[in-house]
């Protein structure tokens, strides 16, 4: 059974993978469609502070760092 540091490692990289599939043609990758009432850009908001959350617990657990982590987020215009 995987420790839960294990877990948070698995998850930081399902969210990290899902980030760097994200297009103008997917979830998290469009602009807000308000009329239809589809927040794309609190979706790829919420995937960046769930992995900022998980990196800092990783850390606060000791857990083994896999490199260098920097989190940008990209400006949106609007």
């Amino acid at each position: 059974m995987p420790t839960d540091l294990e877990n948070l490692q698995s998850r930081r990289s399902v969210i990290t993978a899902e980030l760097a599939a994200l297009s103008s043609t997917a979830a998290g990758g469009k602009p807000n469609a308000a009329a239809a009432g589809i927040d794309h850009v609190g979706y790829k908001d919420g995937l960046y502070r769930e992995l900022k959350q998980i990196q800092e617990t990783i850390a606060m657990l000791g857990g083994e760092d896999d490199g260098p982590w920097m989190l940008v987020q990209p400006m949106v215009s609007g």
